[in-house]
């Protein structure tokens, strides 16, 4: 994956989701809060299956991402409009020859060094953020072990009132609590302090229909999903804000339910305090806990309980409808968003790319590496490689360098050449691997196209590598490699080159799948039958030829 689809699977796709849930909940402001609490539960499920909605659904590509980085990509152009490419001098030639710089070249490694340096940050972070969740559970969930069960009082009270709410909870009274929380997700437990046993009638009875509102609606689970969802986008203020508001709007539902019933708001509302004097969870399980009064959300709460509307409007069986559609169009499509050729241009104001659409014929001169090497010297590193290890390459190479070329991109001769000078010590394979990790991208697609001739299988891992580059000649070279070499370990890779935006690539990727792809290799390279580029058409037509 790309940078920038790290970035549209972390932050932009989770980001269109969440806003529409702001938009719809701030629209939503004079209904009941179990309405907004729905809508931030539906938003953070929708966040967590972002992943596997992307996966099947088909692309929504869009063309360029902003102004800023068509800017950035013009000025690149430029940039290396203004300089020649580098030419080749003759392998005869006794000149040592210096090589032209191109200014903005980096290597294809280093992207994906920054790359994979954000992915681990990412992941790093996300399992710390994780496991702290994964501890606050396991704590509260000793804690409940470690509670007495209530008293006969609290008990018969309890059961009361789960009756009419048509739901259960085991209570349970614990020292190390200082306020009224439910804990545990499969099943519930009702914590209380132990001062709750001397509370009157009237607040025990608020406090438990406060708290079996979110036994009721299962907010523990929520809370836990809404926390890993928070963990997972730990780097998007708006999902971490939702998984916020979705706590707060089930505290407000959970208000909501204690008036309804017919509690005094004033009355209630010194519960909530005395609560929130008493002190939060205790052990720091507050994260795990679903606490009856949080210091940070009290205040707000307060607010719409003493200030609020003396009755809420019920949300309708047509708006919940409307609600649903309006959600599903903005999830759909955001899931669906690829940001593919927005990510073309970033890729090109980096390497100098020649062919920066794929389809369209470049100057093969931007390829070619300049021959620093005395033409003696090439003599004695030629025959040092002929009678080598690597002999039967070096023969090859040796054939090829005498190639006579039949047009401009035509650029054996060159190739051949450059790699016949990569012998050391009468090897020629093991420099060219190493070629392969060049930061030189034009070194890279010379050695992956040497490599195809060598046809060794040590190659196939960095070839697989390669087919990840942003510069489609070296993509083009690795996917020429893998299709000689025929190795069944980049048939996923080679099948995902199906659809690179070169088209040099895709011919290469239908005639390894021809070969290679099985059962569905039939499949695979029908399907490129429609492409849009002719001669992937061709390759097409003549692979199914041999089906």
């Amino acid at each position: 994956m790309s940078w920038l689809g790290l970035l549209s699977a972390l932050v932009i796709k989770p980001a269109a989701v969440a806003s529409v849930a702001f938009v719809m909940t701030a629209m939503m402001r004079r209904t009941r809060a179990a309405a907004r609490h729905a809508v931030w539960a539906a938003t953070i499920g929708a966040t967590l299956a972002l992943p596997l909605l992307a996966a099947g659904l088909p692309d929504l590509r869009v063309s360029r991402l902003d102004e800023g980085v068509r800017r950035m990509s013009a000025v690149a152009q430029r940039a290396s409009a203004t300089h020649a490419p580098a030419t080749v001098t003759p392998v005869e030639s006794p000149q040592v020859v210096a090589p032209t710089p191109v200014p903005g070249e980096l290597g294809g490694f280093t992207g994906w060094r920054v790359r994979w340096t954000l992915v681990l940050t990412w992941a790093l972070v996300t399992l710390l953020l994780l496991s702290r969740r994964v501890a606050a559970e396991v704590r509260v969930r000793r804690i409940a072990r470690r509670a007495r069960p209530a008293s006969d009082r609290l008990s018969r009270l309890g059961v009361r009132i789960a009756r009419l709410d048509r739901t259960s909870a085991e209570l349970r009274v614990s020292e190390l609590v200082a306020s009224p929380a439910v804990v545990g997700i499969v099943r519930p437990v009702v914590l209380l302090p132990e001062a709750a046993e001397s509370w009157n009638d009237a607040d025990l009875e608020a406090m438990l229909v406060h708290e079996l509102g979110h036994v009721a609606r299962r907010d523990c689970l929520v809370n836990l999903c809404a926390d890993v969802a928070a963990s997972i986008y730990w780097c998007n203020p708006l999902v971490r804000l939702a998984a916020k508001r979705l706590r707060l709007e089930a505290e407000r539902s959970c208000d909501e339910r204690v008036v309804t019933a017919g509690t005094d708001r004033n009355a209630y509302a010194e519960l909530l305090l005395r609560a929130a004097h008493a002190g939060r969870c205790a052990l720091g399980a507050s994260r795990a806990a679903t606490a009856m009064s949080r210091a940070r959300e009290l205040e707000s709460r307060l607010v719409m309980l003493l200030d609020g509307p003396a009755s809420y409007s019920p949300v309708s069986r047509a708006v919940t409808i409307a609600l649903v559609a309006t959600g599903t169009s903005i999830t759909l499509p955001a899931a669906a968003l690829t940001l593919s050729a927005a990510d073309t241009a970033i890729a090109q104001a980096l390497p100098p790319e020649p062919d920066r659409v794929g389809d369209s014929v470049a100057t093969p001169a931007s390829e070619r590496v300049p021959v620093r090497i005395y033409a003696g010297r090439l003599d004695q590193r030629v025959a040092e490689a002929l009678s080598g290890r690597d002999s039967l390459l070096a023969r090859r190479l040796l054939i090829a360098s005498r190639h006579t070329p039949t047009h401009a991109a035509d650029l054996v001769r060159e190739r051949a050449a450059w790699a016949l000078t990569r012998a050391t010590e009468g090897r020629l394979i093991e420099p060219l691997l190493e070629s392969l990790s060049d930061g030189d991208w034009r070194i890279q697609a010379y050695a992956a196209w040497a490599l195809a001739i060598a046809n060794d299988a040590r190659a196939v891992p960095q070839l697989i590598f390669l087919l990840r580059h942003p510069v489609w000649r070296v993509r083009a070279m690795a996917a020429y490699a893998l299709r000689e070499s025929r190795d069944p370990r980049a048939f996923a890779v080679m099948r995902d080159a199906l659809t690179d935006p070169a088209w040099q690539v895709r011919s290469e990727a239908v005639e390894y799948v021809a070969v290679v792809g099985g059962r569905d290799a039939r499949d695979l390279v029908r399907a490129r039958l429609g492409d849009r580029h002719v001669a992937v058409r061709h390759a097409a037509e003549r692979a199914l030829n041999t089906l």
